[in-house]
């Protein structure tokens, strides 16, 4: 009985626990993008494209750390994380602002 009155207790203890959000260093980012590139199979026409797609990879870094210091949803790396805003308008028909 106290077997299973423990087993009970850790099981609330780790479902209660708050969920860890990710928050990445910047400095990691070029590894960050390899990883990336090779979890989703992303290919670039060349070293320019890839260029402008790893500065839109380390934004998407920013916001996501940004997002995850204040709001209770917890956001991560994805499939769009490379995408430019103009790509990402251009796929959604969406208009983002700049956060300047």
């Amino acid at each position: 009985m106290i077997r299973i009155i423990c087993v009970l207790f850790v099981v609330v203890l780790v479902s209660a626990a708050p969920e860890r959000k990710p928050h990445y260093d910047i400095n990691d980012a070029p590894a960050l993008f390899e990883k990336f590139i090779k979890d989703y199979n992303r290919h670039y026409k060349d070293a320019a494209d890839r260029e402008v797609h790893y500065k839109a990879f380390v934004n998407t870094l920013k916001e996501i750390n940004k997002a995850n210091a204040g709001d209770s949803a917890t956001y991560d790396i994805n499939h769009l994380s490379d995408l430019t805003p103009e790509e990402f308008e251009k796929m959604n028909g969406l208009k983002i602002k700049p956060n300047i």
